[in-house]
């Protein structure tokens, strides 16, 4: 009788046409696909690339300083003599992890504020939503400049270059979790008054048990298109706060940080500027494509638009 029961649930809460294969539909969109394929070649260069290209990105030669690219350093050197190559899939993986941290914040802290406040509604959803509107009053940015620029020196101090990474993570963190929680709201306000809900309440299942089997399962496309569309602005965010010094301290390498190296010698060597910079906005465009194609891809109702 139960599994009669989640049967027809199901039937209610999933169109046909949404159980369609979604990489069937994802490999159709063109762009979002190969975005995809490129976007996972940079990640596996990232965290493959220094057993491949085992060049030290902190070593320095003053015999080659601000060199243009060559056969031992196929990116060029910096104003100090260090491999940009080494320094650029340092500086990847930076920022791959920032994004990897802030983004399971606001999944795991944003998602389920979002839920609660959405599905139970009253003083639950007033406490909350006012808690995440609190923190969305503030400036993102600024927010996260102040708490880099106060506690960065002491956790640099204590925890070293890893914990500093993971404080500008959190600091980042901070000011993206309530929009997510707003984005998950809104869905599942929408969510808790459709036909499956309601005939699961009528059947006797429990609040936990349609928050976990169905209202979850509908907002997981929410959730995943919006992580992908703000790792662009934690990338952005994470580089920013690096050209300002609050980020990564040397000599540990990120995108922002190579930048903010290189400008300072812009008229030496052109190149070390592009390097850093090119990749960021491939990054940028690249994730901006996939959270798009994601979006399409999920979306229940893409298809007859």
């Amino acid at each position: 009788m139960q599994a009669q029961e989640e049967s027809a649930i199901q039937l209610l809460a999933e169109p046909s046409h949404v159980r369609d294969s979604y990489w069937q539909r994802f490999r159709r969109n063109r762009v979002t696909f190969v975005s995809f394929i490129v976007f996972v070649l940079i990640v596996l260069a990232a965290l493959i690339g220094p057993f491949v290209y085992r060049v030290d990105p902190a070593a320095t030669d003053f015999l080659a300083i601000n060199s243009a690219p060559s056969l031992s350093h196929p990116l060029g050197t910096d104003n100090l003599g260090r491999d940009t190559l080494a320094r650029l899939l340092q500086g990847l993986r930076v920022s791959l992890l920032v994004v990897l941290v802030v983004e399971a914040i606001n999944v795991l802290l944003g998602a389920t504020i979002g839920l609660l406040a959405g599905y139970l509604g009253g003083w639950v959803d007033n406490l909350l939503s006012r808690l995440a509107d609190m923190l969305f009053a503030f400036p993102g940015l600024l927010l996260a400049i102040l708490v880099a620029a106060v506690w960065g020196d002491w956790v640099t101090k204590h925890f070293g270059s890893i914990g500093r990474l993971l404080l500008v993570a959190t600091a980042l963190s901070l000011v993206s979790w309530p929009l997510m929680a707003r984005f998950v709201r809104g869905e599942t306000l929408s969510i808790r008054e459709r036909e499956f809900i309601l005939a699961a309440r009528a059947l006797g299942v429990t609040d936990r048990r349609i928050l976990l089997n169905h209202v979850l399962p509908n907002v997981t496309g929410l959730v995943i298109t919006a992580a992908t569309l703000d790792a662009v602005g934690v990338i952005i965010n994470e580089s920013v706060l690096s050209l300002l010094g609050l980020g990564t301290q040397p000599p540990m390498a990120s995108i922002g940080r190579m930048i903010n190296d290189a400008v300072k010698f812009f008229s030496q060597s052109q190149f070390q500027v592009f390097v850093p910079s090119a990749m960021l906005v491939l990054l940028v465009i690249l994730l901006s494509y996939i959270g798009d194609g994601i979006r399409d891809v999920l979306d229940p109702y893409s298809s007859k638009r």
